[in-house]
């Protein structure tokens, strides 16, 4: 279900030579089953060297547009209202709503990653699981270490080969 068609490329000869980034775009089905006739695009974008660190190890992978647990019918197995906004600490209660409204948001990225990963090429796929695709780690902090400005996935490839490379996939409704 593919836009393009799509060479084969060499990855490592990609992200070796200073080539900066490469775009795909993927066709997808509603992978929350809100709506049969709703279809979504992924777009993929690779970007080599993402950290100016020479030691930087790990490859992230960030993501957007999936909707969030409020923006769903309210007779979807997620939906979830938004929790009132208060100090993390000041109520319990709301901290625990947090938390679930958190993992529901987890669970929908979850939803679309793997519909992404469904769809893809057999090149995206194989690069995607040299990064670390199975070794994937939610972080608030998986682009900078000092604050929560950019949430993503820590990939760390088992073998090493690809490493210090940006992936971001892009979601939107059709």
């Amino acid at each position: 279900m593919m836009n393009e068609t799509i060479e084969p490329i060499d990855w490592n000869g990609l992200y070796s030579s200073g080539k900066d980034s490469k775009d795909f775009t993927f066709d997808m089905f509603d992978p929350l089953y809100v709506d049969d006739k709703q279809s979504w695009t992924a777009t993929v974008n690779f970007r080599a060297r993402y950290s100016e660190r020479y030691t930087a190890k790990k490859n992230i992978l960030f993501r957007c547009g999936m909707p969030a647990p409020d923006e769903l019918k309210p007779d979807h197995r997620w939906y979830m209202a938004k929790p009132e906004h208060s100090v993390k600490g000041a109520d319990i209660v709301n901290d625990k709503l947090w938390r679930k409204f958190n993992r529901t948001e987890l669970k929908i990225d979850e939803a679309f990653l793997h519909a992404f990963f469904n769809v893809a090429s057999f090149e995206i796929q194989s690069f995607l699981i040299e990064a670390g695709w199975y070794n994937m780690k939610f972080s608030m902090r998986a682009g900078c270490s000092m604050c929560p400005c950019s949430p993503g996935y820590n990939l760390k490839s088992a073998n090493g080969f690809i490493r210090n490379t940006a992936i971001d996939v892009v979601f939107k409704k059709k």
